[in-house]
């Protein structure tokens, strides 16, 4: 099966992500949405990723996801978010992505995210600096990485018959 990956990275999460799906599957094209032009015509399976921010996919992920509707229904179709939240992906997906595509996807699923504050800049880097100190101050050491079993498990709903 012929597979692609593409998605929207801000900080290198989902391309990470991305890289890690397309060897766990056997080998996959990846596009990233930023700089590559994407034809669906030869693919069997479609991925499409997005980090979250603010609640919300990359803006070319969603003009993406709605501009190529008809074209992905006829695919065999996967979601993944990258977020820090992944406990949050039901309301990701229901607030960000299409429902005849989540209907039709085969797997849907946040796969963790990683923060690296070096990377973040301006209001992002504000906001990650309130986040961590409050969990501080409330005794919470928490960290942020991509989840492997939440990745094998996305992939393990993808290659089920």
């Amino acid at each position: 099966m012929k597979t692609v990956i593409v998605y929207a990275t801000k900080n290198g999460a989902t391309e990470k992500a991305a890289k890690i799906l397309g060897e766990k599957l056997g080998g996959a094209d990846l596009k990233n949405i930023a700089c590559d032009t994407v034809d669906l015509a030869p693919y069997d399976r479609v991925l499409v990723g997005s980090n979250i921010r603010m609640g919300t996919v990359d803006r070319k992920i969603r003009a993406f996801l709605l501009s190529q509707i008809g074209t992905l229904l006829e695919k065999e179709l996967g979601l993944f978010l990258c977020c820090c939240f992944p406990k949050q992906e039901q309301a990701y997906f229901t607030s960000n992505v299409p429902s005849q595509l989540l209907e039709h996807a085969k797997a849907a699923a946040a796969l963790g995210g990683e923060l690296d504050r070096a990377k973040l800049k301006g209001a992002d880097k504000l906001v990650a600096k309130m986040v961590l100190k409050a969990d501080h101050e409330q005794g919470i050491l928490r960290t942020f990485a991509l989840e492997s079993d939440r990745i094998d498990a996305f992939v393990e709903k993808l290659t089920k018959m």
